[in-house]
């Protein structure tokens, strides 16, 4: 006879909880409810603070931020031990003590649903009101949706109940009647048994325990044992998972908290023998997400701690940490002018992370000082040639002259187009030095677009020095030497005012046409710069000799920039 066929018994919630949620927006619940709980435990547990309390909040802002722009309302359904979601558990305690979830529950809350509207400062104080009551201290407060309804959400909203029932808080079936009878009544065992009679009290008495005795107690409170023990239940931990299939999300948050453990103790070489666990046992996703969590401001703090002040490199067993470090800590660090010492290190924290997090620092730069600022441009400079053209947008918007000066010269030899428009306004900067430096890259990198600006430098009213007009004139030799020459031609033998001679303008005009005559190609100029030595005294005579002896100096075509 075919025996009847049972339908596989449906799964507990706590062992849908082990499998972990299947569903997207199930999951995502269940990363900001584990999120959430651990900033309300932090409030318990640090200060507020602690840079750890601030790296749980912006966790929690993340996690619920995400969940709501993807799936909008996030309903959550309220249990004695488990919180679910479209019918699937995302938080399991059975712990009343410690559970979340009961104690939401035993104050009468069956669904919190959050919606996508809701605020920052709604989530916020969702969270300040839930962390009162998971402290389970302060139970002179109102319950939890007492505390709820007050403030009066508009993004959040709450179902809740007067009070439960004894079913309620036991959500396992219900015994048959006649078995629940029975057991109600059942005596407990040996309870018509004489007691046993206990021994009569001896005198105390001090006796001292031998040093074998000890040596095991002491060993576990020697140096290294706690890391020893750190490690052993991490690789067993993690193989035992990876066998049984456990959980990944528990793993996470379980070595997170082991990580921030370690972090706090200062166990910094103990962390990273696990970091380095992880990775050959094969816990390599773990791995990842313990580094991920590495980069605040407290390790910075901590492998910055174990480095004397007058340090001027770190040590060799705290290089492994550095692409571990938190760039956005260091720059901010930096930013408050450390001493000498730490700043040597922390800008080589900050090098040894580029070109990945060029872009940190770029968006740092204009609120750093001068000279670190000139240092990191320049290490972005060299690491990163393809951001050349975007530190050197930033330094020629500086105030600082030796900023602008620095943007000019990682122009010069920037790969690919240089940007000629920002190098023409220079020509009108009140310093002078930027202004012939600028001159003097646009002959480098310019072409005929910028011949009407430098010739305007020249033309206009502002009186220029012979050392910049030299500058203005082989620019303008060297983007258009056949249009240069028609204008040098013209400087070279200008019309002298009756009684006053040559205006300013006019004397720079033939200084910067001596110079760049003497930069045009061909051997035409040394006739017309000789002839004009002769006949001119003093200054001009010494300009022109020495643009030709410059001129004969070179190899071969225009002569040699000094």
């Amino acid at each position: 006879m075919d025996r009847p066929t049972r339908s596989p018994p449906r799964p507990s919630p706590a062992t849908t909880a082990e499998r972990g949620p299947t569903a997207p927006v199930a999951q995502a619940a269940g990363a900001v409810l584990l999120a959430l709980s651990r900033a309300a435990r932090s409030f318990v547990l640090y200060d507020p603070g602690n840079a750890l309390v601030r790296q749980f909040l912006a966790d929690y802002q993340a996690k619920m931020r995400a969940a709501l722009d993807q799936y909008g309302e996030l309903a959550i359904e309220v249990r004695p031990i488990d919180m679910l979601v479209q019918g699937e558990v995302v938080y399991h305690d059975a712990d009343r003590e410690k559970s979340l979830s009961f104690r939401l529950f035993r104050d009468g809350l069956r669904r919190l649903t959050i919606l996508p509207h809701a605020t920052w400062e709604e989530q916020l104080k969702l969270l300040e009101i839930l962390a009162v009551r998971y402290s389970g201290v302060r139970q002179q407060e109102d319950d939890t949706v007492t505390l709820l309804r007050r403030v009066g959400f508009r993004g959040i909203a709450v179902v809740a109940v007067e009070g439960f029932t004894p079913a309620e808080e036991t959500p396992e079936p219900a015994l048959d009647e006649r078995v629940g009878r029975t057991g109600r009544f059942r005596p407990p065992v040996g309870w018509d048994t004489p007691l046993r009679k206990l021994p009569a009290p001896g005198p105390l008495a001090f006796r001292e325990v031998a040093d074998e005795s000890l040596a095991p107690l002491r060993a576990e409170d020697g140096e290294g044992a706690v890391a020893e023990l750190v490690l052993s239940l991490a690789r067993d931990l993690v193989q035992e998972a990876m066998r049984a299939g456990w959980p990944r999300s528990d793993l996470v948050a379980f070595f997170a908290e082991l990580r921030d453990a370690l972090l706090a103790d200062g166990e910094l070489g103990s962390l990273r023998r696990l970091v380095d666990l992880l990775g050959e046992v094969g816990g390599g996703e773990l791995r990842e997400e313990m580094l991920r969590g590495l980069g605040d401001a407290r390790t910075l703090d901590l492998v910055l701690a174990a480095v004397p002040e007058d340090a001027a490199r770190l040590p060799p067993d705290l290089l492994p940490f550095l692409p571990l470090l938190g760039i956005d800590a260091a720059l901010e660090q930096l930013a408050g002018n450390p001493g000498e010492g730490r700043r040597r290190l922390l800008t080589q924290i900050v090098l040894a992370r580029l070109p990945r997090e060029a872009d940190a620092v770029l968006r740092r730069l204009p609120a750093l000082d001068a000279r670190l600022a000139r240092d990191l441009g320049r290490g972005i400079v060299a690491r990163a040639p393809e951001r050349t053209n975007e530190v050197v947008r930033q330094f020629l918007a500086q105030a600082d002259e030796e900023l602008r000066l620095e943007g000019l010269a990682a122009l010069e030899s920037a790969p690919g187009e240089v940007p000629l428009q920002p190098l023409c306004e220079l020509l009108r900067d009140t310093s002078e030095p930027v202004r012939a430096r600028a001159a003097e890259v646009l002959g480098r990198r310019g072409d005929e677009s910028v011949l009407d600006a430098l010739r305007g430098a020249l033309e206009g009213s502002r009186e220029i020095s012979p050392g910049e007009a030299e500058k203005l004139g082989r620019a303008l030799a060297e983007v258009a030497p056949i249009a240069a020459a028609r204008l040098f031609a013209g400087w070279l033998e200008p019309k002298a005012r009756f009684l006053r001679g040559l205006s300013p303008q006019q004397r720079a005009q033939q200084w910067a046409a001596v110079a760049g005559t003497g930069a045009l190609p061909g051997t035409d100029p040394e006739p017309i710069l000789s002839a004009l030595a002769e006949r001119s005294e003093d200054e001009l005579r010494r300009h022109c000799l020495a643009t030709l002896a410059r001129r004969r100096k070179a190899p071969r075509g225009p002569a040699s920039h000094e």
